[in-house]
């Protein structure tokens, strides 16, 4: 059918196979030369030095990184004129042996010899063969294996800190897929499935075959199993493929086929980033069966999905003459890249002993993390007086360079306390996952009004030296006589639910089955979050309940609220009624929410040994403004404490996440004194941080928060636990 209407875009290149004779490869004329171009650079932003000393020595300025980088390309030796542009290759790395020859020596005759440049090839020939015929005549080749001297180790930590300048000027980055091979059955699907797909009328931004019943996926098998096959490669467990790709504006992805016939010739499978992004939505509409691919889908799915839109919104722009063109400033956050970069893998420097390479695969998820992030600076080579670095250690640094880069993430990242090589345990943690909220828009840098937060050393272990806000303990200070009536309240309504098999979230869900290794514990915490928020009321209830729409899927109204909290409300009657059981079901999603939020389950704790708390604004918060009226009341928040520590703990917020804006970070620091007498007059309390957690406060607590001042000048020195 011809496409006449000119709003549809083309789908023809999405995917195709290339046929390749196997025989015909042939790189004696490739070679590399410099080019004379510049990277641009950037400016430093953070300083590292007035926060801790001892990790300045470790890093760069980025531009110093980049002004020092020559930028090689592979062409053809006859090639004369510098190149218009490049492609890079990512591809995942061969093991490569130290003593392989670069040289290729070959007798002839008369007792002469020829010598022949032996150029590493990164992939099988017919990937490498598929990947020249992507070049274009004025193009060159990027790829590490023979762009960076290997042998030059400030040449190799130089290149750290430029490979995300490097794939994202690059015109396409080439991905190959080398460890997979698509089977005769699945490439036969494919080709008759392409046909299909490349003249579909939909608009670009519409997906062709998509939300059929059943899906498209589970109607076809081979589909299914392609896109599996793709997932299970290596290179998508990698770190350094990771960044690449993310850093690439344009992919192009290349999958040999099986050989149908012993022949020379093999088909390579060739698809854009766009087929890729069509796949990931199809496979999206199942669940897969195997459940690290769901992580994978969801995560590619999101990044292709952003890319789609930004090259649709640049083709519009570019039509447009009059359109503004405005550059936008972006700069992420430092602390969820090292977390998604620590959890894939690195394989270091191949030349050196298993135990350094180890420590150099960790100093290179240190470079893509900083590269990721876009903070101006580079790791330095390593030298006599670094720090081993060892995986903990190389997290110290990055931590704090969020941290002087005022990342709010840095003060609040719920994983294991680090141990360091001297066997002591620093105050941060590591970064989880868990920390940040992807669905809710990046968070602003604390501010430079904001107190300076130093690290130092008491010979024994490092602490911070940061502001705090302390939050009041009602249950110490003003205790309810009635609490246990709230208690008893909340596990009637609990049992009921379990008993009418109600549906909720699938935290709820997950233990309702008989005999659950968890179940007693997960309905203790079900009940006492219930019951405290019984004693938080409606009002409250009303508030996070708006605030945190992003997790549940529904909302209910303040009457409905009202006469769900009403402690005469025969709830045994009540959840009968449909829209009692709509809003019951919406209470346990909520305290679904409040539990998978509030428990810290990065650092290794669950439900048996965590808790909810209530809390209440400072109490020095009502006199920090004359311009605001004397307030008895500073709001009321939940948050989920350890119960080793319940009768000596106290909550604490830093000074630099006060604000409102931070409310979904872990911000509430779990404190026990390490001083006989917190009220002694000594200048400085030094604290042990035991814990933190997600503080859920309503409008009245978010302002006491925000308005509390410094009412007396004191140094409070946060450690980490002691090792045990």
């Amino acid at each position: 059918m011809a496409l006449s209407n000119p709003q549809y875009h083309s789908r023809f290149g999405h995917c195709e196979f290339v046929e390749l004779d196997g025989d015909r490869l042939d790189t004696s004329n490739l070679h590399t030369r410099s080019s004379d171009a510049t990277i641009d650079s950037a400016t430093l932003l953070a300083d590292l030095n007035r926060l801790a000393p001892s990790v300045i020595k470790d890093f760069i300025p980025k531009h110093y990184a980049e002004h020092s980088f020559t930028l090689r390309l592979l062409n053809d030796i006859d090639f004369q004129g510098p190149e218009s542009g490049y492609i890079a290759l990512s591809y995942c790395r061969k093991k490569i042996l130290p003593e392989t020859p670069r040289t290729l020596v070959t007798p002839i005759a008369f007792g002469w010899s020829e010598e022949v440049d032996q150029l590493p090839l990164p992939t099988s020939d017919a990937i490498f063969q598929a990947i020249l015929q992507e070049k274009r005549e004025d193009e060159g080749i990027w790829y590490d294996q023979v762009c960076i001297n290997q042998d030059d180790e400030a040449e190799r930590v130089a290149s750290m800190g430029t490979i995300d300048v490097i794939y994202k000027n690059a015109r396409t980055v080439v991905v190959a897929l080398d460890d997979v091979i698509v089977p005769f059955e699945e490439a036969q699907f494919l080709r008759y499935y392409v046909q299909h797909y490349t003249y579909s009328e939909l608009p670009s931004d519409q997906q062709p075959f998509a939300a059929l019943s059943p899906p498209l996926m589970r109607q076809c098998p081979f589909m299914w199993s392609f896109m599996e096959r793709i997932l299970s490669s290596a290179w998508f467990d990698r770190a350094w493929c990771a960044h690449e790709m993310r850093s690439g504006q344009s992919h192009i992805f290349l999958i040999s086929c099986c050989p149908q016939y012993n022949g020379g010739n093999s088909t390579v499978v060739r698809f854009t980033g766009a087929f890729f992004f069509h796949l990931l939505s199809l496979a999206s509409e199942i669940y897969p069966s195997t459940p690290s691919h769901h992580g994978k889908l969801r995560s590619l799915h999101e990044f292709f999905h952003r890319r789609m839109v930004s090259s649709m919104d640049t083709a519009l722009s570019t039509r447009r003459p009059d359109t503004p063109q405005t550059v936008v400033s972006h700069q992420a956050s430092l602390i969820p890249h090292i977390a998604q970069t620590f959890l894939l893998q690195a394989s270091g420097n191949p030349r050196l002993p298993e135990y350094l390479r180890r420590q150099d695969a960790n100093r290179d998820k240190m470079g893509i993390a900083l590269n990721a992030s876009g903070l101006p600076l580079s790791i330095t080579s390593a030298n006599s007086l670094s720090r081993p670095n060892i995986e903990d250690e190389c997290l110290r640094s990055l931590l704090l360079v969020g941290l002087a880069a005022r990342d709010p993430v840095a003060l609040c990242t719920t994983g294991t306390h680090l141990r360091l090589h001297d066997g002591s345990t620093s105050w941060l943690s590591r970064p989880t996952p868990l920390d940040v909220n992807p669905n809710r828009p990046a968070l602003p840098t604390f501010g430079k009004w904001t107190s300076p937060i130093t690290q130092g050393s008491d010979g024994r272990a490092e602490y911070a030296q940061l502001d705090l806000v302390f939050l009041e303990l009602p249950h110490r200070t003003q205790p309810n006589p009635n609490f246990s009536r709230q208690v008893t309240r909340a596990r009637a309504l609990i049992d009921l639910c379990i008993q009418h098999r109600l549906e909720g979230s699938a935290l709820w869900n997950s233990w309702q089955v008989s005999g659950h290794p968890r179940a007693l514990t997960m309905r203790n915490t079900f009940i006492q979050t219930l019951a405290c928020v019984f004693e938080c009321g409606p009002q409250w209830l009303m508030e996070l309940s708006a605030r945190l729409k992003l997790y549940t899927t529904t909302t209910l109204d303040q009457q409905s609220i009202e006469m769900l909290l009403n402690p005469h409300l025969l709830v045994q009657n009540y959840i009968l009624l449909p829209e009692g059981q709509a809003a019951l079901s919406f209470l346990l999603s909520f305290l679904s929410t409040l539990i998978t939020s509030g428990i810290p389950w990065g650092s290794g704790v669950s439900e048996r040994s965590h808790g909810p708390l209530i809390v209440t604004g400072p109490a020095t918060s009502t006199i920090y403004d004359n311009n605001f009226p004397v307030q008895g009341y500073g709001g009321k928040a939940i948050i989920f404490a350890p119960f080793e520590h319940s009768k000596t703990l106290l909550i604490a917020v830093p000074a630099a996440v006060k604000e409102a804006h931070y409310d979904s970070l872990a911000r509430g620091w779990v404190l026990t004194s390490m001083n006989p007498y917190t009220g002694s007059p000594k200048p400085t309390v030094s604290w042990t941080l035991q814990s933190k957690g997600v503080i859920f406060g309503d409008g009245n607590f978010s302002m006491a928060l925000e308005r509390c001042g410094q009412m007396e000048v004191r140094n409070h020195r946060v450690y980490g636990p002691s090792a045990h």
